[in-house]
């Protein structure tokens, strides 16, 4: 005994803890307000009669259905993903990348394409004077068109003609003239100036607001996806939980063997070397991209048109250079080389050792479909154990196997826990639950009623009564 002043020793925390669970769907609650904890090392069992909720509580911790409240804990970690740098900056380039398009529909595409490339001599094409004249046309500024074989000086929409002349440097000179006009203010020595003044006023609105806009909704949907994706079955496994299904669910045209091998994809180190030879190249590129959008938003008062453009096509290179340097840092890096092949061996070898720890090696090239019932079960509990997981969820594992199939799977699932993996499973068998269980939880109608040993269980009188005792009465 430990004296008053002495501290008890501390108990070692749960591998999963589930606190107040409740699953809604519309009007109708699969599980409510549900508290389990599962020690690690341990088989624990789910029980309770059809319709208990005991598959939605299984389906929500594993992220197929999102609870309605209540918390999910692995080894301590809430299993619903936090914002992380990486992902907060995948939001904030989804907006922008969403703003800039809004901006472009709001400036028309048709009026853009006009502005910087119809209205050019082909045979005298030029980037940086594309790039100079797309700025112009974003920044609702006058300019230039070719028309009738002369260049014009246009409003920023080319509804108002203010002037043409026979050459481009003439008709520039035109438009720069306007411009000043423009940028002096009323009292306009132009009649046409007021007009054109007030529509590239309203058009530099209209566009800023569809820039705002779009990246705040590009931004804001971007992070309502990844609050969808926070618990998924995907994050859930990455976390190191795996299930079976009430249902076998498995790839029944690939064989035994291409069935466990799809669950190691996700150890396979092949895409690391791709990631650790691009990390610098992808930050340049960035950089690149960054650069590239101030020179875009740079006021063409603050240096000519044509160096705007000309800067604009220098970014544009380094682009596409710092795209080459990746490739080349991917090859050297050797990232999908004939080590892909050494490890796609390695995995053949850890299936097969899978396949025959449940008794199904000699199998391995057989279609799944052509298993008998009981060994698809087995099968689908390798493929869980492949993504090396440290629980294991078991759902309805004895459905559909006879007596022998079942004392085999009780033997097979105590060997699991040899393994080190914690296994949480739910079953109908009561002699498979008595047998290997070392903790039981009871559901009825999505509520715990009683939770304890084996022994515990089955001398529980609101147990007796709402499982137990109506399965001894089915059976005579």
């Amino acid at each position: 005994m430990t004296s008053a002043g002495q501290a008890a020793a501390p108990s070692v925390a749960p591998l999963l803890q589930i606190e107040q669970l409740t699953l809604r769907f519309g009007g109708l609650t699969a599980v409510s307000a549900v508290d389990l904890q599962v020690q690690p090392g341990e088989i624990a069992a789910v029980i309770g009669p059809n319709g208990a909720g005991k598959t939605s509580l299984f389906n929500a911790i594993t992220g197929i259905y999102e609870p309605t409240s209540g918390t999910v804990r692995l080894g301590g970690q809430d299993m619903v993903a936090r914002l992380t740098g990486a992902q907060l900056a995948q939001q904030l380039l989804a907006g922008l990348a969403l703003g800039v398009l809004a901006l472009l529909m709001a400036a028309g595409l048709d009026g853009l394409w006009a502005a910087t490339i119809k209205q050019q001599n082909p045979q005298e094409f030029s980037i940086a004077q594309a790039l100079s004249d797309g700025i112009s046309y974003l920044q609702a500024q006058p300019r230039v068109e070719a028309r009738m074989g002369r260049f014009m000086a246009v409003s920023f929409d080319g509804q108002i003609p203010l002037g043409s002349a026979p050459t481009r440097e003439k008709a520039q000179q035109l438009r720069d003239d306007v411009a000043r006009g423009l940028e002096k203010g009323p009292p306009y020595a132009n009649p046409q100036l007021p007009q054109i003044a007030a529509a590239a006023a309203t058009a530099r609105i209209v566009r800023w607001l569809a820039l705002v806009v779009g990246a705040l909704l590009g931004a804001a949907g971007t992070h309502a996806v990844w609050r969808r994706q926070r618990r998924t079955p995907t994050s859930v496994a990455r976390l190191g939980v795996a299930r079976t299904f009430q249902n076998i669910r498995l790839f029944h045209n690939m064989t035994v063997l291409e069935n466990v091998l799809v669950a190691m994809d996700r150890h396979l180190s092949h895409s690391l070397p791709w990631w650790h030879a691009s990390r610098r190249g992808l930050f340049l590129q960035l950089s690149v991209i960054i650069a590239f959008l101030v020179v875009l938003t740079a006021s063409t008062r603050a240096m000519p048109a044509a160096d705007v453009g000309v800067v604009g096509s220098f970014a544009l290179l380094g682009f596409l250079l710092s795209s080459a340097a990746l490739l080349v840092q991917v090859g050297r890096r050797k990232a999908f080389s004939p080590a892909d092949l050494q490890l796609e061996q390695l995995a053949r070898s850890k299936a097969m050792e899978l396949l025959a720890f449940v008794g199904l090696d000699a199998r391995a090239g057989d279609l799944s479909r052509n298993l008998p019932y009981g060994d698809q079960r087995r099968l689908e509990i390798a493929r869980a154990l492949a993504t090396e997981p440290r629980l294991l969820l078991l759902d309805e594992p004895a459905a559909g196997m006879n007596p022998s199939e079942s004392v085999a799977l009780m033997q097979l699932i105590r060997q699991i826990k040899g393994r080190g993996v914690t296994v949480l499973l739910i079953e109908h068998h009561m002699r498979v639950v008595m047998g290997i269980s070392d903790r039981i939880t009871v559901l009825v109608h999505g509520k715990r009623i009683a939770e304890g040993t084996p022994e515990e269980i089955r001398n529980n009188p609101k147990v007796i009564e709402a499982y137990l005792g109506t399965e001894a009465d089915a059976h005579g």
